[in-house]
């Protein structure tokens, strides 16, 4: 990797053909016209929604985004409707062309297919097939107050996968792409039914439309603190300091999860350099540095320029998939978006914990994330407060135990009770793993906001799963081995003996209600115990990761 070099000296004109002031003046104006400075609208780690607003260009723009290629889509959200499932639909809003919140799943696709030996070996550790969703970001966007926001679904978070699916039953979230040319439909229902997040669109880009649209910039600059190898992704960053990254050098860095970092007075060959702990965690933070210096980059480096506009916005339609409804609205969007400031683009990951070499059903899964609730709804809440919206009670819950835990069913059951919840029965089912995430199983999506209104009440590794063979209107919660059930608080009489009096004097004015401390009825470890605490449980109480980005000391930095 090359440090940046000094840029280079203004030509000089020939004597006696200086150009001509006025001409200038007017040759100005019109680029001004034609390319506004204001020209990003957004962005995401793949640059997938790095399209500029020429507001004068329209033609030109409309031809670009015309030559977009699109991809089946057939599960997504209708854009306005409130929720996954039914819901309401949202208030157009007024002055905004009749655009509604929406979100847009931002999917980039590490496949091989297609590719020579000697493309698939510089992408480093090689897939022999199928393809893989290496990124899966979910931009928000809202006309109400023009902003954008970004929700980072890490890509090991261990999950249900549609019916059908080539890879199976369950399997990490990003192995949903996985499934030939419905894979990013499939990852949009693998994310609306276990998340309940609203899918209105999806934008896929590949590793080489990733590389070209760096490319396309003349590169970015990237400050390096300390220096960074990655034996798989092939990241290799031999020293520190402001250094020049190419496509293919940037696409080494964003896919670094197996990051090593040479720490301060270490003299140690880089094999044996500390391993970075949070593997994709850390990477997806490191991505949301990446992709605000790629908007600076793009900013600073020449949109205002035709030619260097030109390159850059084709490399990036080129190489876009998306659904044929977001093609057709693609223009409309980048021209109410166009003046969003990308510097203020809040971005979150979904928290979890790690579980290492995990086997699933007699399968083996590598180390998974497990979901964490209450925590990973209200960071979906705050992040779109419309994801929600629509939650009703279903008719009955039927509780079974797979974590060979009858008393846990029980006491699960009965918590539920206490909030008013019908529980048709409780039993005990196969145990997939001696760890188990709780499923809460309902009917079809039109259920969503009945299985919604269950998870309200649980406390740990929790995650949805649609199952049409429960019936519709009910829910099947499957009791897993890392979770609690709260029940309601009862409140409870306490009694005061009264100044001056020998007895106590129960509905005096020395009485007071307090509210009981919640119990829980599901076990919160893999022993199977019952918890008898309000903590959160967690898969051998590993630590639950941050919503927001956690910077190291060797992460890469803006420069």
């Amino acid at each position: 990797m090359n440090e940046p070099q000094p840029a280079a000296s203004k030509p000089k004109h020939s004597a006696g053909k200086e150009p001509n002031p006025r001409a200038v003046r007017k040759a100005r104006a019109r680029l001004k016209r034609r390319w506004p400075r204001r020209a990003l609208i957004g962005v995401n780690v793949l640059v997938l929604v790095c399209i500029a607003a020429m507001a004068s260009a329209y033609v030109y723009v409309d031809n670009l985004i015309g030559g977009i290629k699109t991809g089946p889509s057939s599960g997504e959200t209708p854009t306005g409707q409130e929720s996954v499932g039914g819901g309401g639909p949202a208030t157009t809003v007024a002055g905004a062309g009749g655009l509604h919140p929406e979100n847009i799943l931002l999917i980039g696709n590490q496949t091989r297919q297609g590719l020579t030996l000697a493309e698939q070996k510089q992408y480093g550790t090689s897939i022999g097939s199928g393809t893989l969703a290496d990124i899966m970001m979910i931009l928000h966007l809202d006309p109400t107050t023009d902003t954008a926001s970004i929700l980072s679904i890490p890509r090991d978070m261990f999950s249900p996968m549609p019916a059908g699916s080539v890879v199976g039953p369950y399997q990490k979230m990003d192995a949903a792409l996985n499934n030939g040319p419905d894979g990013p439909n499939n990852l949009i229902n693998a994310i609306q039914d276990d998340l309940g997040i609203p899918i209105n669109h999806f934008i896929e880009l590949n590793f080489n439309g990733f590389i070209n649209t760096v490319n396309a910039l003349g590169g970015i600059n990237v400050y390096f603190p300390e220096r960074l190898w990655d034996a798989e992704s092939l990241l290799w960053v031999p020293k520190t300091g402001c250094i020049h990254l190419d496509g293919w050098q940037a696409l080494t860095l964003v896919r670094a999860r197996h990051l090593q970092y040479d720490p301060p007075g270490d003299n140690a060959p880089r094999y044996d350099w500390p391993q970075e702990p949070l593997s994709d965690l850390a990477r997806i933070g490191r991505t949301h540095t990446f992709m605000k210096i790629v908007a600076d980059t793009a900013k600073a480096k020449g949109l205002t320029n035709p030619f260097t506009a030109n390159s850059f916005l084709s490399a990036v339609t080129n190489q876009m998939t998306v659904d044929a409804p977001l093609k057709h609205e693609l223009l409309k969007l980048v021209l109410h978006y166009r003046h969003i400031n990308v510097g203020a683009v809040k971005e979150t990951t979904m928290p979890g914990t790690y579980v290492n070499n995990y086997y699933y059903g007699g399968y083996y899964m590598g180390d998974v994330l497990f979901p964490v609730q209450p925590t990973d709804n209200n960071v979906i809440r705050a992040w779109d407060p419309l994801a929600f919206a629509n939650q009703t009670p279903p008719t009955s819950v039927d509780v079974v135990s797979i974590a060979g835990n009858y008393q846990a069913a029980v006491a699960a059951g009965q918590a539920l009770e206490s909030h008013g919840l019908k529980v048709s029965g409780e039993s005990v089912g196969t145990e997939p793993s001696t760890t188990t995430e709780t499923l809460v199983r309902y009917h079809s999506k039109a259920d969503i906001p009945r299985a919604l209104y269950v998870m309200r009440y649980l406390s740990g590794s929790a995650m949805m799963q649609l199952d049409p063979s429960v019936p519709a209107g009910t829910v099947e919660l499957d009791l897993g081995s890392v979770i609690s059930v709260a029940a309601k608080a009862a409140p409870t009489t306490t009694t005061t003996v009264v100044p001056g009096s020998s007895t106590s004097q129960p509905g005096t004015t020395g009485t007071t209600t307090t509210p009981a401390t919640s119990t829980t009825g599901a076990p919160t470890s893999t022993t199977g115990a019952a918890s008898t605490t309000t903590s959160v449980p967690t898969p051998g109480g590993s630590p639950i990761s941050s919503a927001k980005d956690q910077v190291a000391p060797w992460d890469p930095r803006a420069c």
